[in-house]
């Protein structure tokens, strides 16, 4: 693997363990955020509750404890009209402070019964307070209405039951407030928990950041090394196809001449030459013949491998009828007949390639034909979710088996270069190159002397070119 890509991988790496510190990053800040609403929202309103229930509570005791004095002052007996008249109305006074320390603790119970987030077991410590409060409010409303009526004197078993009370309510309402402290200690402690492994999440956070930064910093700079060498590529690219066109034009016009002069020789002076004499002239002109096809072919193939146009709607009837014109000589002189099967499709492609796809195919069918059997040419194509098979199939001499790989190598032939039209061997290497652009696969299904079908697809997935305007 080159070093932008490990470069790229390593960076898109990074990338995603900083979004997922990130993310658990954001989950700890939540935790945090909860715990601290709900100390907030919860603990505190509980302990402020439980504090308040503590106060009522004692509140509640002292105007018993004050009643008690009371009765026993007027249980005595001595004491004159007036002192009894103000004994009297302090006792009502007593009762209604009682009444209203009753409905504060009320409150107080609705106010834990409305609130959410209660642990289950504190709310039942609550509920059961409240029905000790209320046994303990029946019994002192109850001793208040017997003074009240007259009934000065309170019984032992009255005073034993009310401080009995009293302590089991006190002790519960310190229960109470351990476990609020408990809850609010808990709370505290988880958020501490988080914020600790936040910090841990920052440092490595802030860590990977800078490694980020840096792996990008090198990753630009690998970027803009591989810029600087695909402009070097791109010129020397043009400077290979200048090259390239002025050798073969150089080559070609001395080739042309030489087959010229051999097939003038071949004509004027044939009767002046041995056999001998005969076959040099004519291996001169096969061979400079030859040289032609192949520097052609191999400028073909040039084009194919590294020329790349625009891809755009093409319809594959018009491509079809522009290989067969190229081949027109090729059909006459042996009576091919050439199907088309079908209403050929509109495709996405490069409409050059494609016709030099056809144009090799067909032309090869014409050329490997059987000798005195006239070439059938066939081409279907079926369609497929993703993609456009196209194929063209012949009735000629066939490939066996064991060459159905080799065929699309360069310089590749199977027959001497004097049988089946001489070409170069270029031919099938242009189907596969133009073939491979396109993304697409080629492949051969044929027996010796069975013909061939010679099956290529073309995706669907490609888009043509947007207009410059």
């Amino acid at each position: 693997m080159k070093t932008p890509s490990k470069l790229f991988i390593l960076v898109l790496f990074s990338l995603a363990v900083l979004a997922s510190f990130s993310w658990v990053g954001v989950q700890h800040l939540g935790a945090i955020l909860h715990e601290l609403d709900h100390v907030a929202q919860v603990d505190l309103v509980l302990m402020e509750t439980a504090t308040d229930l503590n106060d009522l509570q004692l509140k509640k005791e002292i105007v018993f404890a004050k009643l008690s004095s009371t009765s026993e002052e007027l249980a005595f007996g001595q004491v004159n009209a007036s002192r009894l008249e103000y004994l009297e109305d302090y006792v009502r006074e007593l009762s209604g402070q009682f009444d209203r320390y009753i409905q504060n603790s009320d409150r107080e119970m609705q106010t834990v019964e409305e609130l959410a987030g209660v642990p289950e077991d504190l709310r039942g410590s609550f509920e059961q307070m409240a029905i000790q409060q209320k046994d303990y409010d029946s019994t002192v409303r109850a001793i208040f209405k017997a003074v009240e009526k007259g009934g000065f004197q309170l019984s032992l078993e009255d005073l034993e039951r009310t401080d009995d009370e009293q302590r089991v309510l006190t002790t519960n309402v310190q229960n109470i407030v351990t476990q609020v402290w408990a809850l609010v200690h808990e709370s505290t402690n988880r958020s501490q928990h988080w914020r600790a492994q936040s910090k841990i999440i920052f440092w490595f956070s802030l860590l990977l950041t800078a490694t980020l930064g840096l792996l990008i910093f090198v990753f630009k700079e690998n970027l803009d090394e591989l810029g600087r060498q695909k402009r070097d590529l791109e010129k020397l690219n043009q400077e290979l196809d200048r090259f390239v066109h002025t050798v073969s034009h150089d080559i070609a016009g001395p080739l042309t001449t030489i087959v010229g002069y051999a097939a003038y020789l071949e004509k004027e002076y044939a009767q002046q030459l041995d056999k001998q004499g005969k076959d040099c002239i004519s291996g001169v002109r096969k061979g400079a013949t030859r040289l032609n096809v192949l520097i052609k072919d191999m400028l073909e193939l040039t084009k194919m491998t590294r020329v790349k146009s625009p891809y755009a709607w093409v319809s594959i009837k018009d491509v079809i009828d522009a290989a067969i014109a190229n081949c027109d000589f090729l059909i006459h002189q042996s009576g091919a007949k050439i199907e088309i099967e079908g209403s050929m499709p509109e495709i996405v492609g490069d409409r050059v390639k494609l016709t030099a796809i056809f144009f090799n195919l067909i032309n090869n069918a014409l050329k490997f034909a059987k000798p005195h059997v006239p070439p059938a040419v066939k081409i279907s194509w079926i369609e497929s979710p993703k993609e456009h098979t196209f194929c063209v199939a012949d009735n000629g001499i066939g490939i066996d088996l064991r060459h159905h790989q080799e065929i699309f190598n360069i310089f590749r032939r199977l027959h001497p270069s004097d049988q089946y039209g001489g070409g170069s061997g270029v031919g099938l290497t242009i189907v596969k190159a133009a073939v491979d652009d396109h993304g697409g696969i080629v492949r051969v299904e044929s027996t010796l002397n069975e013909g061939a079908k010679f099956i290529f697809t073309v995706p669907k997935n490609l888009s043509p070119a947007k207009p410059l305007y």
